[in-house]
């Protein structure tokens, strides 16, 4: 609050006309990611067509928990988004980027599923599901790149991999000390450091779109992929979103 002294009603206003003016001028963009949080709530639902195998399917667990995270990071990535605060999107959104790759990997692998879960969880499974899916005695690190290089082995699936680095390290540059994704606000008079000015984001509008409709896509089609023959009822909502999201893809493809 400090920074912005007497001046923080007016950046408030301003916020506030910022997120009214993002709304008017980008109208499906903002319309399709609050349809895509709505949707994003619902499927949670799908969730009971699987009930009865939760008990033998620790990545059903898993990637539940994981893609309500990102429903609520997204929600907060996309309100960020309105009012131009595009630095906290992005590292709201590499979280998001983050679970979404320990999702693919679980469906990959239920028994990392498994070890990831806290032990409340494993106390679900029967001895039998505990005997197939225990892990080693170390708890394992779930690190983003040790992840990454589970899901993607170097001699696969490589412009997948290419595609998820460039996106990742896009997103790290909101986030990692040496700030990329910010011009510079650092100058000197004599010998002293000054601040000149606050922190200017050389990120733009169309970045911050297309990178919350990607990442909201992403979660999707993993929840799909885990969820795989329990969409009964659900498959209409997701080609709608499937065929509004391919339409306005095009316009962010560089």
């Amino acid at each position: 609050m400090n920074i912005f002294g007497s001046q923080l009603n007016i950046v408030e206003r301003s916020m506030l006309k910022n997120s009214t003016n993002t709304k008017r001028i980008f109208p499906e963009e903002t319309q399709l990611i609050e349809f895509g949080l709505a949707l994003m709530w619902d499927l949670t639902q799908v969730t009971r067509n699987a009930k009865k195998d939760f008990s033998t399917k620790p990545n059903f667990y898993a990637n539940t928990n994981l893609f309500g995270r990102n429903r609520e990071l997204m929600l907060y990535a996309y309100f960020c988004m309105l009012s131009s605060n595009y630095g906290t999107q992005f590292v709201i959104l590499r979280t998001v980027l983050e679970n979404n790759n320990l999702m693919r990997l679980f469906n990959k692998n239920p028994k990392y599923a498994y070890e990831w879960l806290p032990k409340e969880y494993q106390e679900r499974f029967s001895a039998e599901i505990k005997q197939e899916f225990q892990g080693s005695a170390e708890k394992r690190k779930f690190s983003p790149s040790y992840v990454r290089r589970k899901i993607f082995p170097e001699t696969q699936q490589a412009p997948v991999k290419e595609n998820i680095e460039e996106i990742y390290d896009f997103l790290c540059n909101y986030t990692h000390p040496n700030f990329l994704g910010w011009q510079e606000i650092m100058g000197s008079q004599g010998t002293d450091e000054v601040l000149l000015e606050l922190p200017t984001l050389t990120a733009n509008i169309d970045d911050a779109m297309k990178m919350i409709l990607l990442l909201i896509q992403y979660s999707f089609n993993t929840l799909v992929k885990t969820f795989k023959g329990y969409w009964l009822g659900y498959a209409f909502l997701i080609n709608e979103w499937q065929k509004k999201f391919l339409k306005l893809a095009n316009k962010y493809v560089k």
